[in-house]
């Protein structure tokens, strides 16, 4: 039994009478408002969505100081390197189309650069060697390159690792990345982009180009309370880097397309890859890795991912809990002064906390267990412990005796007398059954498994 997001919508909110002691939705107001004060922001923005409904969002400030245009979920700010969200997004949907391989060198798709050798995947998850940024004077210009001078530049990169060896962002890898999409798709890696995700996900106000209504960008000054007018800065040939414009809003629908809400337009086969550990980047305490495309963060028991994201007058932060489908999104028109990743992710963890904990399923019994797997229920042993097979709703099942709730796994039938572990201990191997004078014999990724102990 499942509740409806209209219900978890009620619940976290504190609409529903009697589901929480607090009002999370006061509570959010409370803290943006605090957060925007202590930090002089010109505005903040802070959105929750969850299973893809906005249930909360709280803004302070203004998104336009000289206009007195208010901060809100509508709100479009610069959001700049969680587009490295939609160009890994693309890159990995090309890859499961089978037209271009992640695993490849990047010089099967750009010929004649001297760091062709490195596979796109390290360049995803930013693991290839290269360094930070492209070597132009972009960053002091405040102008990106041109497609000409860009190519150019790869001549003078220099590896700061070897490929593999550690975690070291590169603006500069994912620049490669929008140049090999557009190599494979004969397309600018904007309409790309635009064609492939934003249409199909409705997100109207996600933009590659300054909208007329966008939020001005600031600079604070340190000693003083006053603040400066930042340039907004074109990246040219690197705009899969960090060149998007979005609303709080738009990303909470992006963010639950990154959850795998939406398989239609972005595969859970994307979605579990982004999601799969590449890279440890915190190698003291191991609590921050990357997956491809995405940021995976360890907070006690869960694995927040998402993304950050910042420009000149704007930061932003995406963080993901994919297994309750909770988005918080947190925007501010600022250069410095917050750190919104951290406070996307307390947000993230308290709106879990706020959900109360679904009922429990009914318990209904299996339908018929099929006579060929009768006799391979109960107990099994394979070096000194026991496995216990069962039938379930979804198949067969095995676990170890000793921990039952962490070993529990799924089998799929290949062929008779061939089943595949497809979740849980053990995923991938083989079960081979086989039958002998004396019964039937049980194998394991190649392990005997007996009746009794031995």
């Amino acid at each position: 039994m499942n509740l409806s997001a209209s219900a978890l919508c009620e619940m976290l909110v504190g609409v529903g009478e009697g589901h929480m002691d607090t009002d999370f939705g006061s509570e959010l107001a409370a803290r943006v408002a605090r957060e925007q004060s202590a930090n002089r922001l010109p505005g903040l923005t802070v959105a929750v969505g969850i299973g893809g409904v906005p249930v909360a969002e709280a803004s302070a400030g203004f998104a336009d100081l000289e206009n007195g245009v208010p901060a809100s979920s509508e709100s479009c700010y610069r959001i700049g390197s969680i587009t490295k969200t939609f160009t890994a997004v693309l890159a990995l949907s090309l890859w499961r189309q089978g037209d271009l391989d992640i695993d490849a060198p990047v010089g099967r798709y750009l010929t004649g650069i001297p760091f062709g050798h490195l596979p796109l995947r390290m360049l995803l998850s930013h693991s290839g060697g290269l360094p930070r940024e492209v070597p132009v004077d972009m960053w002091e210009s405040m102008r990106g390159p041109s497609t000409r001078e860009l190519f150019e530049a790869f001549d003078r990169v220099e590896l700061v690792a070897e490929p593999g060896q550690r975690w070291h962002y590169s603006n500069l890898g994912y620049a490669v990345v929008g140049q090999i999409i557009e190599h494979v798709t004969g397309r600018s890696c904007e309409a790309a982009i635009e064609q492939t995700l934003l249409e199909p996900l409705d997100l109207t106000r996600t933009s590659w180009t300054t909208p007329a209504d966008a939020a001005v960008g600031y600079r604070l000054d340190p000693y003083a309370d006053m603040v400066y007018r930042e340039p907004v800065m074109d990246l040219g040939a690197v705009d899969a880097v960090g060149q998007m414009w979005s609303t709080p809003g738009d990303l909470l629908r992006w963010g639950h397309a990154l959850c795998g809400g939406e398989p239609g337009v972005v595969p859970l086969a994307v979605i579990d890859a982004m999601h799969t550990l590449q890279v440890m980047v915190d190698t003291r305490t191991w609590k921050r890795g990357w997956g491809l495309g995405l940021i995976l963060d360890r907070h006690g028991d869960r694995v927040l991912s998402g993304h950050t994201g910042s420009m000149p007058g704007f930061q932003a932060a995406v963080s993901i809990d994919r297994t309750s489908a909770t988005v918080v999104v947190a925007a501010a028109n600022s250069t410095r002064g917050i750190t919104l990743s951290d406070l996307a992710a307390e947000i993230t963890l308290d709106a879990i906390a706020a959900r109360p904990a679904p009922p429990a399923p009914v318990w209904r019994p299996a339908p018929p267990c099929p006579e060929e797997m009768m006799a391979l229920l109960g107990g099994w042993w394979s070096e000194s412990e026991e496995v216990i097979f069962r039938w379930c709703h979804d198949g067969l099942h095995a676990h170890l005796a000793s921990s039952p709730a962490t070993t529990d796994t799924r089998f799929a039938v290949e062929a008779p007398g061939r089943l595949r572990a497809v979740a849980g201990r053990l995923q991938g191997e083989l079960l081979v059954v086989t039958s002998s004078p004396d019964g039937i014999e049980l194998r394991w990724a190649t392990y005997p498994l007996t009746r009794a102990p031995r």
